[in-house]
């Protein structure tokens, strides 16, 4: 009687971590411990590709358990590995360590609730772009900065140093000499920019392309498990095969129905289809109400709001020269006017297409050189950073001393980095 009062519970576990996997995934959405007031990174091309990039961060700490658990140290997810020349430029930053795809920047101090500490640091970045990535001939720079799991960011900035620059997305403005890029980000979103260049423009060599980088997971220790482990296995295999014998024979019958009125069944299959937009845009060099120039990026005039643009037209792709060169969204110079554009907008939608005969799989045609990436960055929770693609990825958290959520941000964990001492700019 008690075997079977053994089985009766681990199955009745089972059953209920069963339905728990069926359910919506929830949890608890506690309040968040810091704000990202600006978030602004300027990037310059250098004479060899690399990427001289200054991070200015304005950082809001909005919890500090009464004073225990100051802001006191930041993980920053970066690009990749290939990164060196680390240089803290404010007196507020007293360490950079490194650990590859991330950097531990140690402030000055514990920072409580309610301040705000601003901190710039630089560095030159690698393997971040990709040749003939979308067309033969242009080299493609894809940037996703650091993202935030459990807080916002207000103002995110991109400037981009526009010198030589082809084509960029998405739309963006321009000033100063560059693109700047803006978004704000919600708890876990992201922002993804792309520059291109014709191949020759810079140092561009083979072997640094971008390979995707990648974080290093933190090692969590697991909570002790106060029941017999082996019981539970068993319980819940022998759960999983219970509920298996019940619930396979209703989904083969609702996925047979759902394969029959689909159409599937009847000879055809859905597929998508690429949909390509182009729109030729010939702007005024001058605006037609006030005679001041045009900003770059911008279809109005800066200084009455009047419309800059002198021409806008729907165009096919027998209509424009070398089509392939505008194929992916975005907007690109057209022809040899500085006023002229193309601008492309992509939408897959979905068609039924004959099924074919031999078996079951896909195909892909693979004429195009755009390099498909259907999440171009994967962040775990706590800043576990993958990505399949070569995209640049990051993502990013804050660092507490002495924070009790799974213990995460153990001092532990920074070990072993290797140490950047903090740098001071010497008087010119």
């Amino acid at each position: 009687m008690k075997t079977v009062n053994k089985a009766a519970k681990a199955l009745l576990l089972a059953a209920v971590l069963f339905i728990a996997l069926l359910l919506p995934g929830t949890k608890a959405q506690a309040a968040p411990t810091d704000e990202i007031l600006n978030f602004t990174i300027t990037v310059d091309v250098n004479d060899d590709a690399s990427l001289l990039m200054t991070y200015h961060i304005e950082w809001k700490v909005l919890y500090d358990n009464g004073g225990k658990e100051k802001l006191e140290w930041i993980d920053l997810g970066v690009p990749n590995k290939y990164h060196e020349d680390i240089f803290a430029i404010t007196t507020n930053i007293s360490r950079i360590k490194d650990n590859g795809s991330k950097l531990a920047i140690y402030l000055d101090r514990g920072y409580s609730k309610n301040e705000i500490v601003t901190f710039e640091f630089s560095m030159v970045q690698d393997h971040m772009y990709q040749i003939d990535k979308w067309v033969e001939g242009e080299t493609v720079y894809t940037f996703t900065p650091a993202w935030f799991d459990d807080f916002s960011v207000d103002e995110l900035v991109i400037r981009w140093n526009a010198d030589e620059a082809g084509a960029w997305q998405p739309d963006c403005s321009q000033e100063d000499g560059y693109l700047v890029f803006r978004d704000s980000l919600s708890p876990g979103g992201r922002y993804t920019m792309s520059v291109v260049y014709a191949n020759d423009t810079f140092g561009f060599s083979p072997d640094r392309q971008a390979d995707g980088g990648g974080g290093s997971t933190p090692i969590i220790d697991p909570e002790p498990s106060t029941s017999d482990p082996f019981e539970i296995i068993a319980g819940i295999i022998g759960g999983i095969i219970s509920l298996a014998v019940i619930f396979i024979p209703i989904i083969v019958v609702v996925k047979f129905f759902k394969y029959i009125f689909s159409g599937s069944g009847f000879g055809t299959e859905t597929k998508t289809e690429k949909k390509i937009t182009r729109t030729k845009i010939e702007y005024y060099e001058f605006c037609p109400g006030c005679g001041m120039p045009r900003e770059e990026g911008k279809d109005n005039c800066a200084y009455c709001g009047r419309s800059m643009i002198k021409s806008k037209e729907v165009v096919e792709e027998s209509q424009i020269e070398k089509p392939e060169r505008y194929t992916n969204t975005g907007t690109y110079r057209y022809g040899d006017s500085p006023n002229t554009y193309i601008r492309v907008n992509v939408v897959n939608i979905p068609v039924r297409v004959p099924r074919s005969g031999g078996g079951g799989g896909t195909r892909s045609g693979g004429g195009s050189h755009h390099s498909s990436c259907a999440s171009s960055c994967a962040c775990a929770s706590h800043c576990a950073c993958a990505s399949s693609c070569a995209c640049a990825c990051a993502c990013a958290s804050s660092g507490r001393a002495g924070c009790s959520v799974k213990d995460f941000f153990k001092e532990s964990i920074h070990e072993g980095r290797v140490r950047i001492d903090s740098k001071r700019k010497e008087n010119a």
